[in-house]
């Protein structure tokens, strides 16, 4: 059988391990290595990159304007994603640069921090993996940092100015390709009150806040919305601002870390709801939640994306975790709260003194109508920071949140739908196994409960091997899949030290690379395992079970042995690398190989004219074709006194083009010429005669 391969590309590695890039100007970050995707862009909407508005559905590709994907192997999974978090001051307020009080903020539009970004950095533990689809690389070099020493699989950094209230806020992002850590990031926060109301390159003396102490509650919403991709199934049209979607908390106690000073969750989360008169079902019932589709039922918006406080400091001066946060967990609108109100009642919205309350359920609980944009708030404080310069003081105080979802998985939310959408089963059964992403979305907040008890104190998170290079090619009757680590490091527990690789394994999909996406035609394709070998130094496989014609991708993994995961959630559990992070994003496609025969070759045309050449090669008069070749040969081409004037390796299709230029790239003159087919093969490897074939070349 071929080993054979037929693409000249080669995995050549891109090692850039640039010294901790930091940038004033920051290029778009991507956490990408599980199991959702998320952008980190400051030009995203207004702000830095820690107020994030996306505005969704203004300008072209609508469906494309949220920057969250979870799952982020399904169709059209892009979820409402945006950050808010005004800092609502006490009754005092804040003096601005030139001493004048005033009672919210110092600048800006409105109670939302404009943040402008003051440099930004990301550093992955292992750079992404390269991707090559038929000799076609998919992604440009790594321009960020890679630091094999990193405590996490992936780290963002950066500073924001929020220049109304003179505070620097330094954010870092945690995120891990480990499964059971794969569903959610972690954000720590520390804002320190600087004074500052510029960015330092753009700032002169005086542009500071004068010294004071203030005091605040901190809130912040990660407002967040099931897929869009239901709004417009279940609707036609995509809603705004999340308009059909409710938020609510609630508080478990942990599972895994029931000892733990904080041994409880109070988690903010988001669900789909529905629109008001929406149009009914064929089964006659007019409740959209889940956006169960139009035609099949299927649920399409069935995830319950949250977040959660890990730690907040009790103090400027005391950095243990303060267990009677939060202060409170408030809702609010975009349309009506954020930017519908100036007054200074919005600060106790916010802070969850007004007559909402503190931890007040959804509006619909309430039978209160719905509005557009919920936001649901954790709120911490109260707290007093100082600026004091000549005594050299700048106080600052850390908050660590947990951001992830949880949902039933796709196979539930297609015969849980279609049950429903046929009448077996009432609206409220179909909600309450929505309802159960709950459990999910607990789970997964709570593994990060683990995690970030695990990195605060200096431990680290188990983790898998790093995903490989892939490079996948179209072959005859075939698919081609090869893999590669660039470094035999990639084989080591980045943790222990230890060698614990186990498997490689390799995946493929038919249809289109993303799940349940229309061009599959409800097919319900799935990923599936193909292939698994446990010799590291096995790095290709021949894919011959496919169908011509039709289009895979592929994607290939890393297993270990567990051996080094003694300490995990689930202890000595095998964990895979992620199959995400190495589909071939473009597809392959098996085609038709050439003849296992060598006597039936043609040159076509022949003779070759200036006008033969245009009707029979689409307007290309120099190109000559040759049929009927088998899977693999040499074809040189002599004149008619013998001379060799062009060679060319063929493998894999029955066709072969030649522009009728010479080896040195002169054009042949007119003439007899013979085509020798020789060292040919067919599919099998087994040797088959030559065959000489004479064609004409007039001008």
């Amino acid at each position: 059988m071929f080993k054979r391969l037929l693409f000249t590309v080669l995995l050549i590695p891109f090692i850039f391990n640039y010294s901790q890039i930091r940038m004033e100007d920051p290029i778009k970050m991507i956490i990408d290595i599980g199991n959702y995707k998320i952008d980190f862009d400051r030009l995203y909407g207004d702000g830095g990159l820690q107020s994030q508005f996306s505005w969704n559905l203004t300008g072209e590709n609508p469906q494309n304007t949220e920057n969250f994907y979870y799952p982020a192997e399904q169709w059209q999974s892009n979820m409402l994603y945006q950050i808010f978090n005004p800092l609502v001051l006490d009754e005092n307020g804040i003096l601005d640069e030139n001493g004048t009080r005033r009672p919210m903020y110092t600048r800006g539009r409105a109670l939302t921090n404009e943040g402008p970004t003051d440099w930004a950095s990301e550093t992955r533990r292992y750079r992404p993996p390269n991707i090559v689809v038929d000799g076609i690389p998919l992604n440009p070099p790594y321009r960020w940092n890679v630091d094999p020493n990193l405590e996490s699989d992936i780290k963002i950094e950066f500073e924001d100015i929020l220049s109304q209230f003179g505070i620097r806020s330094h954010v870092e992002i945690f995120a891990f390709s480990n499964p059971n850590h794969d569903d959610y990031f972690i954000w720590k926060a520390t804002h320190k009150f600087t004074g500052e109301i510029k960015q330092p390159r753009n700032s002169s003396p005086g542009d500071t806040l004068v010294d004071q102490t203030i005091k605040f509650w901190w809130p912040i919403s990660f407002c967040m919305g099931p897929s869009k991709a239901g709004e417009r199934m279940a609707n036609g049209s995509y809603a705004f601002e999340s308009e059909d979607d409710l938020s609510s908390w609630m508080v478990r106690k942990s599972e895994l870390m029931p000892n733990r000073v904080r041994d409880s969750l109070h988690i903010a989360y988001y669900w789909d709801y529905k629109r008001n008169n929406p149009t009914s079902y064929p089964n006659g019932s007019s409740d959209e939640s889940g956006d169960p589709d139009r035609l099949t039922g299927y649920l399409h918006s069935p995830q319950i994306p949250g977040f959660t406080l890990l730690h907040a400091d009790r103090s400027h001066n005391d950095k243990s975790d303060d267990i009677t946060q939060p202060y409170a967990m408030p809702y609010a609108s975009i349309e009506r709260d954020l930017w519908g109100r100036r007054d200074a009642g919005l600060l106790l919205t916010y802070r969850g003194d007004d007559a909402r309350g503190r931890f007040p359920p959804d509006r619909a609980t309430l039978g209160q109508n719905i509005n557009k944009g919920p936001m649901r708030f954790i709120t911490v404080g109260p707290y007093e920071l100082t600026k004091d310069t000549p005594a050299g003081r700048v106080d600052s105080v850390t908050m660590v949140y947990a951001i992830g979802v949880g949902s039933i998985d796709r196979s539930k939310a297609d015969s849980i739908g279609r049950a429903w959408y046929n009448g077996e089963i009432s609206d409220s059964v179909k909600n309450a196994w929505i309802f159960t992403g709950k459990d999910s979305l607990f789970n997964n907040l709570d593994n990060a409960n683990w995690a970030w008890d695990r990195l605060s104190s200096g431990s680290s998170v188990p983790s898998p091997p790093p995903p490989p290079d892939i490079n996948v090619a179209s072959g005859p009757a075939r698919v081609y899949v090869n893999w590669s680590y660039e470094s035999p490091s990639y084989f080591i527990d980045p943790s222990s030290g230890v060698d614990d690789w186990y498997a490689w394994r390799v995946y493929r999909k038919q249809g289109a690379l993303l799940v349940n996406d229309p061009l599959d035609e409800n097919s319900n394709a799935e990923w599936e395992l193909v292939h698994e070998t446990t010799d590291r130094n096995q790095t290709s496989f021949t894919d011959l079970n496919v169908t011509r014609g039709l289009d895979y991708y592929y994607a290939v993994t890393a297993v270990d042995d567990g051996s080094q995961n003694a300490d995990g959630i689930i202890p000595n559990q095998r964990l895979e690398s992620s199959r995400i992070v190495t589909r071939s994003q473009l597809p392959v496609t098996a085609f038709e190989p050439g003849l296992n025969e060598s006597s039936k070759v043609r040159v076509v045309p022949n003779p070759a004219t200036v006008i033969a050449g245009p009707a029979l090669n689409a307007g290309s008069p120099d190109k000559i074709s040759f049929f009927n070749l088998p899977v693999e040969c040499t074809l040189k081409i002599f004149t008619e006194t013998g001379d060799l004037i062009k060679t060319i390796e063929h493998f894999g299709t029955a066709d072969e083009e030649w522009n009728q230029r010479t080896d040195d790239n002169q054009y042949i003159t007119p003439g007899i010429y013979v085509l020798a087919v020789i060292n040919a093969k067919d599919i099998d490897n087994n040797s088959l005669d030559n065959q000489f074939v004479k064609f004409v070349v007039v001008r």
